[in-house]
């Protein structure tokens, strides 16, 4: 049997490993224009409850029992520089869900602005699928609940213009504030698991003038049915793809 030479068979084998990861490398686990954008919202008026006991399971912590507190903001899908929205029956309500008790991480992520590594701290929030009782807009059928830890890193700056229910125009972007984990939760029993389990949320500060008029409307989740008035936006909320994180 004739023998291949070391040196060409070396390099066959190259160009075969090369062949075959390449379509990984280029591969995205997350279709930035095809997922909702959320522009967010501050709930200023709602009615008081009582806290609710959850059971969170995410990529960065073990099972973990917390209270989540009060409303915060409410986040409205949003089209971005003309995108359009896919599914505008998705609706998010931030609540207050602090645990301090978290790792220190290094996050490195990819969302339509580009690749970022994010310094990642304490778990703060709880996003919760909602349906916004107006119209017929329907319970969101296919979306994540998230548990969104404090986030820091660089810059965007950059301008963009959002169109959504409670108002149009250019916002800049500027820094990251959030990075969100889709997230198991139980409550009251009730398991709701994790829909899409690559896709994550980059919350961003935006800046504009502000000219949102106060909006009620009612509202219903797996926490509450409730009546919210919201008025000046705070965050946009992209969705992202991690590839990766670390313990620093």
């Amino acid at each position: 049997m004739r023998r291949i030479p070391v040196r060409i068979a070396a390099l066959a084998l190259l160009g075969l490993l090369v062949a075959v990861a390449a379509p990984v490398a280029d591969a995205r686990a997350v279709d930035f224009e095809r997922e909702t954008h959320f522009r967010c919202y501050v709930v200023s008026a709602q009615t008081p409850t009582a806290p609710n006991v959850v059971i969170l399971d995410d990529q960065f912590m073990p099972p973990t029992t917390l209270t989540v507190d009060e409303p915060l903001q409410f986040f409205a899908p949003t089209s971005k520089n003309d995108e359009g929205i896919a599914e505008p029956d998705e609706h998010l309500t931030m609540y207050a869900a602090p645990q301090e008790l978290t790792p220190h991480l290094r996050v490195f992520t990819e969302d339509q602005f580009g690749p970022r590594t994010l310094e990642v701290v304490g778990a703060r929030v709880l996003l919760v699928p909602t349906q916004k009782l107006v119209g017929d807009l329907e319970f969101p059928a296919r979306l994540n609940h998230y548990w969104c830890y404090e986030a820091n890193g660089p810059r965007v700056r950059q301008s963009v213009t959002l169109d959504d229910q409670f108002g149009a125009g250019k916002v800049r972007v500027e820094t990251p504030r959030l990075f969100c984990n889709p997230v198991a939760k139980e409550h009251a029993g009730a398991p709701f698991p994790i829909v899409e389990r690559d896709v994550h949320l980059t919350c961003y500060e935006i800046r504009a003038p502000h000219k949102t008029r106060a909006t009620t409307f009612e509202m219903d989740n797996q926490l509450e049915h409730d009546r919210f008035t919201v008025t000046a936006f705070e965050l946009l909320c992209v969705p992202s793809d991690k590839i990766r994180f670390e313990e620093i």
